[in-house]
């Protein structure tokens, strides 16, 4: 193990100088600077991984503002409704840009968000072809890009260790069944942005062989059609009530883009199991109309009841290692159909949306007792519609959007609607609210929205936020949100309340250096039983988690920047005695400004008295990985990681080798995740090549 360890630093600290040699372009801000800023901006607890990858694959295929349509911009999670309008304002008055020094004359784009900006777009002054481009045209300006990458763990779970035969004829869910290592590849084709396409496979630790395959092909503004795929895609209209499986974005990020509405159809290029269709689906544009339709076939992992007459539950994370997890894969044959309808003119738009889903077998939730009543009003039965009208209008400074939906199953009718209005006070202040009623009888097996929940249901609130920039050097962001829970929760047996309440603000007098302070505050009222000896009684009792961060980032020089945070955390429940935990990082980042070259080395010292009190960080991570890593009880983690062009624009190298040192634990997880040390050690190896 120490030798293997060693080697690998060795080789690290080598590479530099024989690969990292001076290019011609300067760096701006690298992909990993951006993930840093959506951690800050983003609620760590909810953090979608998917979203995560989407954004790569809008990184790996940036947008040519020359040509960008208001869908194409609207895949940009930061640029509000306004910013959109105004970029698309420029290049029709001025006509194609020239660079993206250009984005300097957009008043509404802060420097942060220029700089961000340059990440997913591009601006060719000249075309390789302006009208419908041939086959030949397409295959001639095509670029293609494999990545394939491995996880090896230095250490052994409990799944994989050797059991007695004897014990396996009797338990056969003691071991995985596979070996330990993860692999994924992807292949990735691209022609001018009109022509796409993409398959990837990946096999989790614990599977036997390659467990999971999908591919697409995408067509784009070509004649009337706007986009259209085969194979793999996702969906998203309105404000996803009726149905969205691609991006969600938390409270903090909502704030600038609550104006926005129907993301479109889009490829599914993700090694995510779950949450997209399998078929075919179009967009026409058809001058100010455009006119959406999909359908969609596939098969979905579920668990059985009792006597085999429906599905109890749905298996959403992919994971097939034990016989039993095998046996749940594919069990459920889901078909899904829908289209939209969406209609603009000058500042009103209005989008129609409607989806039908059926699965060969019914879905029959358990509520048969007190602790399982809170499924009482879950999806249920084979067929289920939803049917949704969005709207969005803007009036010189105010934009008013949302959405509406109904839902129909055998068992419930149900509504929901999503409202924003933000009001742009001044260049330098904005309010923004955003009020949600999602009934409890409201089901929709494909809708993903604002809110609490993981599901458009049970969920009544009114945010109200605002962000400011009157303070000199200061960026000011904050919110409250009020929430009510009609029906029963896991965990909570009667209706509930909630709110929660955030503040951030970044200070900075130097482009070299900034400094964040955000505060959190979140309570919800979940069961608390207290208990008097002879007697005991249950009751609601605000479960109230409060955070405090503070983190430092400064460039020391063009080639060396440091990222210094300390974050602490406090949960409080009934009359048990306050939780605490702290979490104290550095991270060092070593790169040459003018290659694609760099280093981090990482440290966190971090000090939980519970899982409760548990503390995110992001780490630099592989492309299509999110490093969000939670600390919890007591240790240190140390982290390198580096990213290395071995042929310049073609071929590269990313490695990551993490470890991890409990001081208060013998063993870490449990189960078959349990691994018998009190520390671990992880090397994730990468490949990108280009051609």
């Amino acid at each position: 193990m120490k030798h293997v360890l060693l080697t690998f630093l060795i080789s690290i600290s080598t590479i530099p100088s024989a690969f990292c040699q001076t290019g011609d372009e300067g760096a701006g801000m690298a992909w990993e600077d951006f993930m840093a800023v959506m951690m800050e901006e983003t609620d760590e607890e909810s953090i979608d991984e998917e979203t995560m990858e989407q954004l790569y694959e809008l990184y790996s295929n940036p947008i040519d503002l020359n040509t960008a349509t208001q869908t194409d911009l609207e895949q940009v999670p930061f640029l509000s409704e306004e910013q959109v309008a105004d970029i698309l304002q420029y290049v029709r008055r001025n006509g194609p840009m020239l660079s993206l020094g250009e984005l300097m004359m957009i008043r509404t784009l802060t420097k942060k968000e220029r700089e961000m900006l340059r990440l997913f777009v591009k601006a060719e002054a000249t075309q390789p072809f302006r009208y419908t481009p041939s086959l030949k045209k397409l295959l001639k300006y095509s670029n293609h890009k494999v990545v394939w990458r491995t996880d090896v763990p230095f250490y052994t779970k409990e799944g994989y260790k050797d059991v007695p035969a004897e014990v396996l004829i009797k338990s056969p869910n003691k071991v995985y069944r596979g070996d330990k290592f993860h692999h994924a590849f992807r292949y990735t084709f691209s022609a001018s942005n009109r022509l796409r396409a993409g398959v990837q496979m990946e096999k989790d630790a614990g599977e036997r062989g390659v467990d999971y395959v999908a591919g697409y092909v995408m067509l784009k503004d070509i004649g009337c059609v706007e986009r259209a795929v085969a194979g793999c895609y996702r969906v998203s209209f309105g404000k996803g009530l009726a149905i969205n499986s691609g991006m969600k974005f938390s409270k903090l990020m909502m704030l600038n883009t609550a104006d926005r509405m129907d993301a479109g159809i889009t490829p599914h290029s993700s090694i995510n199991e779950s949450g997209y269709f399998t078929g075919a689906a179009a967009t026409l544009r058809l001058k100010q109309w455009q006119l959406s339709a999909f359908g969609s076939y596939r098969k979905e992992d579920g668990t059985y009841n009792s006597d085999s007459t429906g599905m109890s539950s749905l298996k959403t994370d992919g994971l097939h290692r034990t016989r039993l997890e095998r046996s749940k894969k594919g069990n459920l044959a889901v078909s899904n159909l829908g289209g939209n309808i969406h209609w603009e003119h000058k500042e009103l738009r209005l989008s129609a949306t409607a989806v039908v889903t059926h699965f060969d077998m019914p879905l029959l939730p358990r509520h048969n007792t007190t602790a399982s009543m809170y499924r009482l009003y879950n999806a249920s039965g084979q067929d289920f519609m939803v049917g949704s009208l969005s709207y969005a209008y803007r009036f010189k400074t105010l934009f008013f959007s949302g959405e509406t939906a109904v839902s129909h199953t055998e068992h419930q009718s149900g509504t929901a609607s999503l409202n924003m209005l933000r009001w742009k006070v001044n260049p330098s202040n904005a309010l923004t609210l955003i009020g949600r009623h999602y009934g409890a009888k409201f089901v929709s097996i494909n809708g993903k929205a604002f809110g609490e929940n993981s599901r458009v249901q049970n969920e009544q609130g009114l945010l109200m936020g605002w962000k400011s920039k009157s303070i000199r050097y200061t960026d000011l962001e904050a919110y409250v949100d009020a929430m009510y829970f009609p029906w029963f929760k896991q965990g909570v047996s009667a209706s509930s309340y909630g709110y929660e309440g955030v503040i951030q603000a970044l200070f900075s007098t130097h482009e070299r250096w900034n400094l964040l302070a955000r505060y959190r505050l979140k309570a919800k009222q979940k069961d608390f039983t207290y208990d008097f000896g002879t007697k005991a009684f249950t009751t609601l009792e605000y479960n109230t988690h409060q955070s405090l961060k503070l983190q430092l980032n400064y460039t020391l020089s063009p080639f060396i920047t440091l990222r210094t945070s300390a974050t602490g955390t406090q949960v409080s429940f009934g009359i048990n005695p306050n939780e605490h935990g702290f979490a104290i990082c550095e991270n060092l980042r070593w790169q040459n400004p003018n290659t694609e070259c760099r280093i981090d080395l990482g440290i966190a010292y971090f000090n939980t008295d519970t899982y409760n009190t548990r503390i995110y960080h992001y780490e630099p991570s592989l492309l299509y990985t999110f490093g969000s890593t939670s600390y919890y009880y007591k240790g240190i983690r140390t982290t390198l990681f580096a990213s290395i062009p071995l042929i310049k624009h073609s071929l590269s190298i990313n490695a990551k080798l993490g470890m991890t040192k409990y001081f208060n634990r013998s063993t870490i997880s449990s189960g078959l995740e349990m691994i018998d040390a009190n520390h671990r050690e992880d090397l994730q190896v990468q490949l990108q090549y280009k051609f």
